[in-house]
Order: C-alpha cells, then sequence, then structure tokens
C-alpha cells in the first residue's frame, strides 16, 4: 500500500485550491471536516487502499504540499 501525506503548513485548502482532489484516478482524497490553524480545510487521504501510486496529486499540487511514498515491498517481492 502506498503512503500519501499532505502537509497543512504549505496547502492552501482543497476550498482554495483543490487540485488534489480533482486530478485523482482514484478518489483517494476527501475535504477534511476540521480547520487547520490557518484556517483552511485540507484533503484528507480518505481511501488510501484505493490509491494506484500515479503521483498525480503530488506533481500537479502547485504548493508541493503532498507527497506520495511508494510501497516498496510489493515491487521487491519474488
Amino acid at each position: 500500500m502506498h503512503q500519501v501525506q499532505v502537509n497543512e503548513d504549505y496547502c492552501k485548502g482543497t476550498e482554495g485550491c483543490g487540485i488534489c482532489i480533482w486530478i485523482c484516478p482514484k478518489d483517494v482524497f476527501d475535504t477534511s471536516e476540521r480547520l487547520t490553524v490557518q484556517g483552511i480545510r485540507p484533503p484528507l487521504v480518505a481511501r488510501i487502499g484505493d490509491c494506484i501510486g500515479c503521483e498525480n496529486c503530488m506533481l500537479y499540487c502547485p504548493d508541493l504540499a503532498i507527497v506520495v511514498l511508494k510501497d516498496t515491498a510489493a515491487r521487491a517481492a519474488p
């Protein structure tokens, strides 16, 4: 399984940007119900099991707020 990390200090939130929600082909993200200290609603990684590791969210994020860590154990298996 891949890991998706969102740095909320860099993110403009789903209402201020939302590219990650729009660009994800597997609908991994939702809008969080909570507000950060900056008053934004960050993307919530709601369905990590559906993530295919395409990195679209990371590549298209204008704030470099998302990091996708690919599952190397799955690729290393014989």
